[in-house]
């Protein structure tokens, strides 16, 4: 798989903070779980919140901007509230 370069754009979905990350197993490595569940969460486009702080630190040690807690928090609301067809 290709991995686009770090950008000044922020990450507007859950496959693009993955995306953000050298390689599957780094990502893996740095939220806690297996490179098999962070394949699941890219297809489905979600991360569950009990893994964004280890996820927040991972971004802060390898130096990769934009990405923390609010991020992921507020990309969770946006999906819920489409989710519901926008009637949140």
């Amino acid at each position: 798989m290709l991995k686009s370069t770090p950008s000044a754009v922020p990450p507007t979905s859950f496959r693009d903070i993955i995306a953000r990350w050298p390689a599957t197993r780094s990502f893996a490595r740095d939220a806690g779980c297996s490179q098999a569940l962070v394949r699941q969460w890219r297809h489905r486009d979600f991360v569950p919140a009990p893994y964004w702080q280890r996820i927040a630190e991972g971004a802060a040690r390898r130096g990769i901007a934009q990405i923390d807690v609010e991020l992921l928090a507020e990309l969770a609301a946006k999906r819920r509230s489409s989710d519901l067809g926008g009637q949140a």
